[in-house]
């Protein structure tokens, strides 16, 4: 089982909470739903990677509690390239 604050948790927790907000915008959802994907087939590197592209792809603007959960996972991950790369925190909006 996944401990509570575990990259796969903070990842979903992150994905979800995005993909609510975001409920009826088709493209970004299916999006989101891979990240997801990922994490249920131990993917997590991949799935942080893909998480900060698919904000940058559709200008996704964050909260700064799920920039704060994508960025715990990629560190403990040790891929925090993915979110510098990308530049996520420009997308945080609250």
């Amino acid at each position: 089982m996944n401990e509570p604050d575990s990259p796969d948790v903070l990842i979903r927790a992150a994905a979800e909470s995005i993909s609510g907000r975001l409920a009826g915008e088709e493209g970004p959802v299916r999006a989101l739903r891979s990240v997801v994907h990922m994490i249920d087939n131990d993917e997590a590197e991949l799935a942080v990677d893909d998480l900060a592209r698919v904000i940058e792809y559709y200008r996704i603007r964050i909260s700064r509690t799920e920039y704060d959960q994508i960025a715990a996972a990629a560190a403990q991950l040790d891929a925090l390239d993915s979110l510098t790369e990308v530049r996520v925190d420009r997308f945080i909006g609250d």
